[in-house]
């Protein structure tokens, strides 16, 4: 019998995780390790995915969640953008945007979530602290970029 060819699996190891992601910051930030702000970011949208997944989709909450992620990554390419802005004017219109989808969008669905009981109140507690974590590195970046432009002008 003949061996079969079958197409060669591209697996997502840890190593091969690793590398990839190391090859994006090398990109974006110009260093080997991520933003805390992203980090921030990203954990935030894998609890709350990981949470629907599990309770969710079962109650039709899947618009929600999708609508959920739109807006972290939003609000991600919006500080990325700022990284790539040197008008510190932009930076701050950036930065203030995305202060407001963080603020308005993400937790709308997340309210809707909870009202839904696809999310416990437990969970909720966690994700209000990890949002005033986001919330304080947002107000000291607008606080670096204000004085900033202060010192401009």
């Amino acid at each position: 019998m003949e061996k079969q060819n079958k197409p060669k699996k591209n697996h997502w190891t840890q190593s091969k995780v690793d590398e990839a992601t190391k090859r994006i910051n090398q990109e974006i930030y110009k260093r080997n390790r991520q933003a805390p702000i992203h980090l921030k970011m990203d954990d935030l949208a894998i609890l709350i995915n990981d949470k629907i997944t599990r309770r969710g989709i079962a109650k039709g909450l899947v618009f929600i969640q999708e609508d959920l992620n739109k807006n972290i990554i939003e609000a991600e390419k919006n500080t990325v953008k700022v990284l790539t802005i040197t008008n510190p004017k932009e930076q701050y219109e950036s930065l203030t945007k995305v202060k407001q989808i963080m603020k308005v969008e993400v937790w709308t669905d997340i309210r809707f979530l909870m009202i839904n009981k696809a999310i416990t109140p437990g969970e909720i507690t966690e994700l209000i602290r990890r949002q005033l974590e986001i919330d304080k590195d947002l107000d000291r970046w607008l606080n670096g970029i204000e004085k900033a432009i202060s010192a401009q002008g």
